[in-house]
């Protein structure tokens, strides 16, 4: 039995309790860092403002308004306005790159599957309660097992050439992006949807 008396077991048990409340509030972030979970509902109405953006394709490869800027000014104009005015379609358009490369490199592809699978198998561990694994051989926390993922994240994406993916998946959309919001000359109606 627990001598109630004793400061010290008092402390403990008082320290335990409020362990166990955190531990409770705690909704399983990685590391000890708690990130708000995203619902489905917070991702419809991201995808639902994205697409609302959208410009007609029509108006994003109007070849009439192509043309050459005539200083740098000029051209930064023109990239800044495009930037904001047709964001959307530029992201549909880096979602396109992203598929070719994934589609491309089967192994990248099957990493970042597995990957995320590992990812989503974690989140679903209980924070505080020990896994083991290879019949009790090896047991970890939902800590351990995020460090883990973490590391053989790394080595998949490098054995699979996902630094490159990315860096070719940057280079060739900033290109295309930028080349693309330089030469087209803002349209009349753009504008005038920015004054008002």
């Amino acid at each position: 039995m627990a001598d109630t008396n004793n400061p010290i077991n008092g402390n403990m048990t008082s320290q335990q309790s409020s362990s166990s409340n955190i531990n409770e509030n705690d909704n399983g972030g990685f590391i000890g860092i708690n990130v708000p979970l995203l619902s489905n509902e917070t991702f419809r109405q991201i995808r639902e403002k994205r697409f609302s953006m959208l410009k007609p394709w029509s108006d994003f490869f109007d070849r009439t308004r192509i043309s050459k800027p005539k200083d740098l000014s000029e051209a930064t104009k023109r990239i800044s306005h495009n930037l904001v005015y047709f964001q959307a379609n530029y992201i549909i358009i880096v979602l396109i790159l992203l598929v070719y490369i994934m589609i491309t490199n089967l192994l990248l592809l099957f990493s970042v599957v597995a990957i995320g699978a590992g990812f989503y198998y974690v989140s679903k561990v209980p924070p505080n309660e020990p896994v083991s694994f290879f019949g009790g051989k090896f047991v970890a926390d939902q800590k351990k097992l995020y460090i883990i993922l973490g590391i053989l994240s790394i080595i998949l994406l490098y054995l699979s050439s996902g630094g490159s993916a990315l860096f070719w998946i940057i280079g060739v959309s900033s290109t295309i992006i930028l080349v693309h919001a330089s030469l087209l000359e803002p349209s009349i109606e753009s504008e005038f949807a920015e004054t008002v």
